[in-house]
């Protein structure tokens, strides 16, 4: 009996034993397999922008320009034969042919039938602007040439006759000119000013929220509390970078956090999906941070890594050129940093200014990071400048990484979010600015977001309605709505009654603050 009870002992044991080791195996299967969802978390850098055509000897960095607006970071302004010399002819500002245009509005009853008519006159013209650069570099013997042009179109204030409209536009016609080659100037100078230092300029430039790491965000996953830690150390290192100190002390200070990740490639070597992705992490961290920290070489030893993981190919590539146009750089500057002193001083008796880019969040002066969402749900980061925001349409003229220009067509986007938080989204409508035959997807900025209606602006001007439950928008501006804006108006508003009578009382008119007011009205009405 005693040994019949050991036997069935020896047994309950042994079923048991291997019922703990089934579960300690499914418990760290289910921690190898936990889901690893990753996050972009953005990172500091501060460094020089190398130039394209620099002046290596750098007692020959003088300039001398017959415009304050054209400065080089880096080089000393002289009054008269600077290695490059520039001159800024300004050509002047021309108008076109003035046009008084006539509005007619009508005012109807509820039955519909016009009850009075009254007539608005308002100026129409343009204004053009006409400059040409010449460069003469002493150091190359070259000597160029560039024009520039900028082009606005006016409208007027309306008037009750065309002899007051006619009036007011002659009256003012010179300090609207002087307006617009104020302008225009403004803008040429701008962009002589970004072309002339990315050629020949070292401008200190800081990027606040441009550059990512990609860290764990699954809370259960083994290895989060590490990445966290790993992300907050490199934080803090990288806030250290000043473009004007040396990197070595920072190169020390990261490397704990590269053996890190490594040891995560070396731990993580099966080959399903979510060890790659977690690889995948870890070769492009780990080659941002050489890429960030003037190791190119290095960079592209990670990149080509990460392609070789086989989760996200197009990221390599886009780092090894990145990393290739660095090189390229470093080459054509007799350098291997980005990091040194920059020094900007003025002996031709007129003030300096002494400009740091700053690309950050808040800032969208000239550039800002935005994000595109494609239509297959992907999101790609890229920089957009404040001129393709205002004029973008049917295509999107964004830059990528390594300064990389491409074309991304609205039929093919959902969306682009932009750093200060302006979303412009691919509505489809047939737009009377650009005098379409049909209905086509066009980048709008969205102004209200509602539960009825959706209210755009295009390229800054043309206002667009969207119902809800409709897939396209309908423009403010079409002759319908310029003609008769109370009663097409109060078609979008057939849901709220009294909505409807106050557009017949021609509460709201057609410009950006009254279609504003009547799409939150719209929206908020019970």
């Amino acid at each position: 009996m005693f040994n019949n009870t050991l036997t069935q002992f020896n047994s309950f044991m042994k079923n048991f034993n291997q019922l703990i080791f089934i579960l300690l195996f499914a418990y760290c299967l289910s921690g190898y397999s936990q889901s690893a969802n990753l996050n972009r978390e953005t990172f500091k850098v501060s460094y020089v922008k190398l130039p394209t055509t620099p002046i290596l000897d750098d007692a020959k960095r003088t300039y001398s320009s017959n415009s304050r607006a054209i400065r080089i970071s880096g080089f000393t302004k002289v009054a008269t034969n600077g290695t490059i010399d520039f001159n800024l002819d300004f050509h002047g500002t021309s108008v076109g042919d003035v046009e008084i245009k006539k509005e007619t509005k009508e005012e109807k009853d509820k039955d519909g039938n016009v009850t009075s008519t009254k007539y608005y006159y308002y100026a129409v013209t343009t204004f053009s602007s006409k400059a040409t650069l010449t460069i003469s570099n002493l150091n190359s013997g070259e000597n160029m040439s560039y024009p520039y042009t900028e082009k606005s179109g006016y409208t007027g204030s309306k008037y009750s006759t065309y002899s007051k409209a006619s009036k007011a536009y002659n009256t003012n016609r010179y300090t609207i000119r002087d307006s617009y080659r104020a302008e225009h100037r403004k803008s040429i100078e701008g962009k002589i000013y970004s072309k002339v230092n990315y050629v020949y300029g070292y401008v200190p430039y800081e990027s606040l929220t441009s550059n990512i790491f990609w860290i764990l965000a699954t809370k259960k996953h083994p290895e989060y509390e590490k990445h966290q830690q790993a992300y907050e150390a490199l934080k803090t290192i990288f806030n250290e970078m000043v473009y004007d100190q040396p990197i070595e002390p920072l190169l020390k200070k990261v490397k704990p956090n590269v053996d890190y990740f490594n040891d995560v490639v070396a731990r993580y070597d099966k080959d399903d999906r979510k060890s790659k992705k977690l690889r995948y992490a870890s070769f492009y961290n780990i080659a941002m941070i050489y890429l960030k920290l003037d190791q190119p070489l290095k960079a592209k030893e990670y990149a080509n890594k990460l392609i070789e993981n086989d989760y996200d190919k197009g990221d390599g590539k886009r780092i090894i050129n990145t990393a290739d146009n660095l090189i390229n750089l470093f080459e054509t500057n007799k350098t291997n940093t980005r990091h040194f002193e920059v020094i900007t001083e003025d002996v031709s008796n007129e003030p300096v200014v002494t400009e740091v880019l700053v690309e950050a969040e808040e800032d969208t002066s000239e550039k800002s990071i935005a994000f595109l969402i494609t239509a297959q749900n992907d999101t790609l980061q890229t920089t957009v400048t404040v001129n393709e925001l205002a004029k973008m349409s049917v295509v999107a003229n964004l830059i990528g990484e390594g300064n990389e220009r491409k074309m991304f067509e609205a039929q093919n986007t959902k969306k682009l979010v932009v750093a200060n938080g302006d979303v412009y989204e691919a509505v489809d409508f047939q737009s009377t600015l650009a005098n379409d035959a049909a209905t086509a997807p066009k980048f709008s900025k969205l102004l209200v977001e509602g539960e009825k209606i959706n209210l755009y602006v295009h390229q800054g001007t043309e206002f667009l309605l969207q119902p809800k439950e409709s897939t396209n928008a309908t423009s403010t501006m079409s002759k319908n709505f310029v003609f008769g804006f109370n009663k097409e108006l109060s078609s979008f508003s057939e849901t709220c009654p009294a909505l409807k009578t106050r557009v017949a009382a021609g509460e709201f008119k057609n410009t950006e603050e009254g279609l504003i007011k009547f799409a939150q009205e719209l929206n908020s009405c019970e």
